[in-house]
């Protein structure tokens, strides 16, 4: 009975206690989401500063219980806030300057979107007329190719300076699937599919090393490129610098010309302000200006942005998930509105699905019948990612993008043998017909059925190839040529002509407007997966920031995940790129 007791009085504890706290949360979550009122006032200065994240697609904002006990709400902006941000403070008179100090705890998620940041920052100061000033305590290649924007460059002089090249790295499984008995068969399309080579090698086949130097060189030569441009420096004295890793200190990125002057941070900010003539530092972030800026213009006529960020699965998708059936419905909707006159679909995906790619692909071809559609391709669009940028009207991409690995394989995996002599467990079935258990964990393919599982990518793979003739005006050969699941950087893109230009965002955003005839009478519209209100809260509470993964660790735990990944959808053909590229 005492037991009873004490139990009882628990759960009417948890009955009155529980729902006062969800009220606390729910209060002190909607209380912090109200954001503080901004002033731009004269003489302010815009900061970039990665106090927010920099995201290809509208995110949920993250949350972070803070030293009060209260929220703190964690922001990512997209590149359309981006672009709305600079085209606004271009014209703002009360911004008089731009200063790039990334020291915040945000991110850049790839090498295009430093790309086109960088270049959005160009056209900023060239429209606008005004300084941009960047500090940095530490440089990394590619905040620095960031910062190698600014009129002025300056860097702690204790600080570290990195300028050594790029490397791409790639793990492989071959012999953990080897230590650990597991049997995997493998079907492909394309001499450098090299998605399934980890589970396969120990290390890159030739092809694979090929189109793996192709692209860090071409990704290595617009940084030097755009470096060699705004400094001043040889591309050869910047290859040079790197190969014999000569900037070993400040001071030598000083004598070299990287930078202009070794300061602290207060020395910057007090240049900062003679520069635009006012007693303190009027800062105001990207985020905060964000607040204030972005405006409805009155007008029926939308261009419509449909986002394809991250990878592609069949049926439903999520934030950086492209699901097939969300974003075919989506595609849908632009199309039967009669005010959106054109779509940019903005693709940032290193494929996944083949038939989820085919679904979405159907409906952009009938809504290209009706509409145009320009592809704005980000940090790559590759795979399936180009499977369905391929009815555009139109595709750009920034020099940096990857893209192309027409190619398409399967990967089976069986781990009987595995679980019988490690763990005694065995697997016995009934079946109506030889192939009923074709594809199960529990067995290899037989020959025939790995003549069936080969035959069912050769399709997809035509089919794939014939999608990419009819959108590009090419032949299937001349598709095939450049396929084989090889992977092109946007430059060797455009010359092979898998991409018709060079932008970003607000490029695609102009070039829609210009094949809708609507001169400038248009606003822009994001077409998104709406959430109902409890689901909305609730995605957000669960994603509460968490410790974040640097360097190596962050690389094998994106590989790690990406293997788990091919391993789960690996029976269904699948169409996607075989790593990620980032630069530290």
């Amino acid at each position: 009975m005492k037991g009873f007791f004490k139990t009882f009085l628990a759960v009417l504890l948890a009955m009155i206690t529980l729902p006062l706290l969800l009220v606390w949360l729910v209060g002190s979550l909607f209380s912090s989401l109200e954001p503080a009122p901004v002033v731009v006032e004269p003489g302010s200065v815009l900061v970039l500063n990665l106090d927010e994240s920099i995201a290809d697609s509208p995110r949920i904002p993250t949350f972070a219980v803070g030293t009060s006990s209260s929220f703190e709400v964690l922001q990512t902006l997209s590149m359309l806030d981006i672009v709305e941000v600079l085209d606004a403070a271009a014209k703002d008179a009360n911004i008089s300057a731009l200063y790039i100090n990334m020291t915040g705890a945000g991110t850049i998620e790839g090498t295009a979107q430093i790309e086109e940041l960088r270049s959005l920052l160009a056209e900023f100061r060239q429209v606008s007329g005004k300084p941009i000033v960047a500090y940095q305590e530490n440089y990394s290649q590619g905040t620095y190719w960031l910062a190698s924007i600014a009129d002025k460059v300056y860097m702690n002089p204790a600080g570290s300076f990195d300028w050594r090249g790029l490397a791409s790295q790639s793990l492989f499984f071959k012999g953990a699937i080897d230590k650990l008995g597991v049997d995997v068969q493998i079907v492909r399309h394309g001499t450098y599919k090299s998605a399934v080579e980890p589970y396969m090698l120990k290390e890159m086949s030739p092809a694979n090393r090929r189109q793996t130097e192709a692209m860090v060189e071409a990704l290595w030569g617009a940084l030097v490129e755009d470096v060699a441009s705004s400094r001043n420096i040889s591309p050869k004295q910047l290859n040079l610098y790197a190969s014999t890793l000569a900037i070993d200190a400040p001071q030598k990125a000083l004598q070299c010309g990287f930078v202009d002057g070794l300061k602290y941070r207060d020395e910057v900010e007090r240049e900062l302000t003679t520069l635009v003539g006012t007693k303190e530092l009027n800062c105001v972030t990207f985020g905060e200006y964000n607040t204030v800026v972005r405006q409805t213009k009155i007008t029926p006529n939308k261009i419509a942005i449909i986002y394809a960020d991250g990878e592609i699965i069949d049926g439903k998708g999520g934030e950086g998930i492209v699901g097939g059936a969300t974003t075919a419905d989506q595609i849908r909707r632009a199309r039967e509105d009669e005010g959106v006159k054109a779509v940019v679909l903005r693709v940032n995906s290193p494929g996944g699905s083949a038939l989820a790619s085919e679904v979405m692909w159907r409906e952009l071809k009938l809504l290209g019948e009706e509409k145009p559609i320009v592809v704005s391709m980000s940090n790559y669009a590759a795979s399936g990612g180009y499977y369905i940028s391929s009815p555009a009207d139109h595709i750009i991409a920034n020099r940096t993008t990857l893209t192309g690995s027409i190619g398409v394989f399967g990967l089976i995996v069986s781990g009987g043998e595995v679980l019988e002599d490690k763990l005694g467990i065995t697997v016995d079935v009934a079946k109506t017909a030889p192939h009923a258990d074709m594809g199960t964990m529990f067995r290899p393919l037989t020959t025939s059925e790995m003549g069936f599982m080969q035959r069912s990518v050769e399709d997809v793979y035509a089919t794939f190839v014939g999608h990419v003739a009819e959108g590009r005006g090419m032949t299937c050969e001349a598709v095939d040529a450049i396929g084989e699941g090889r992977i092109w950087s946007g430059v060797d893109a455009a010359e092979i002509g898998l991409i018709d230009d060079f932008g970003g965002l607000k490029k695609a955003l102009v070039v829609a407007a210009e094949k809708a005839e609507l001169g400038t009478d248009w606003r822009v519209v994001e077409i998104l997966e709406e959430d109902d209100e409890l689901t909305a809260m609730l995605k957000t509470l669960m994603s509460a920031k968490a410790p974040k993964l640097q360097g190596e660790a962050a690389f094998a735990t994106k590989s790690a995940e990406r293997l788990l990944n091919t391993l789960k959808e690996g029976s269904s053909v699948q169409a996607r790129m075989p790593y990620d590229i980032t630069i530290y």
